[in-house]
């Protein structure tokens, strides 16, 4: 997302990231990898539930696609560390589009823990709705 932060500013749009963090640990985690646009924590997972964002199991890690994404993340030099305590390695994310009345234009629920969409899926809902 930070990648094309500058382009989805440009096309008129906010980025809103929420995190299942308590505040204290999404404080801490900000303070040394600042993000560009606001993130807010919600560790009763409302907003998760608002979106229907399930959790994976633990087969979908041994997946081949999701086995090579983590690996890619090593490669890149990322790597994995225990949980943190209010950490959950089961819960899904999504990412979503809202045009200006409130309407959703897009939905990614993630399906595992390497399910994105790609940067152009999310310019091109957030063109469709500038317009």
């Amino acid at each position: 997302m930070q990648k094309i932060s500058g382009e989805i500013e440009n096309l008129g749009g906010e980025v809103l990231v929420v995190s299942f963090a308590q505040p204290k640990t999404l404080a801490a985690h900000l303070a040394i990898a600042p993000q560009p646009f606001p993130v807010v924590a919600d560790p009763e997972r409302t907003a998760y539930a608002a979106f229907a964002l399930g959790k994976t199991q633990m087969l979908s890690f041994f997946r081949p696609d999701v086995i090579w994404y983590f690996l890619r993340l090593i490669f890149r030099g990322w790597l994995p560390k225990k949980p943190r305590e209010d950490g959950d390695v089961w819960q899904l994310g999504g990412d979503f589009v809202i045009d200006r009345a409130g309407r959703l234009v897009h939905a990614h629920p993630s399906a595992d823990a390497a399910d994105r969409p790609g940067n152009a899926d999310l310019l091109q809902a957030l063109k469709t709705c500038a317009h």
